[in-house]
């Protein structure tokens, strides 16, 4: 499973086998050249949660 780099809410960053275009955010780029997907809103925090909940299961 391919990983992406979320940027949570609270400023953690996060990991994650879901495709940022399945939930809605700001593309960032930091200083080091890593891609990191932000989540615009709590709803959207919590749909990649549970979508990731998903993906955790079907494995």
């Amino acid at each position: 499973m391919t990983l992406y780099c979320y940027m949570l809410l609270e400023g953690q960053k996060v990991s994650l086998g879901v495709h940022p275009d399945a939930v809605l955010t700001q593309d960032y780029s930091l200083p080091g050249g890593t891609a990191v997907h932000v989540i615009v809103g709590e709803e959207e925090q919590d749909k990649l949660f549970a979508l990731q909940g998903i993906l955790d299961e079907e494995e």
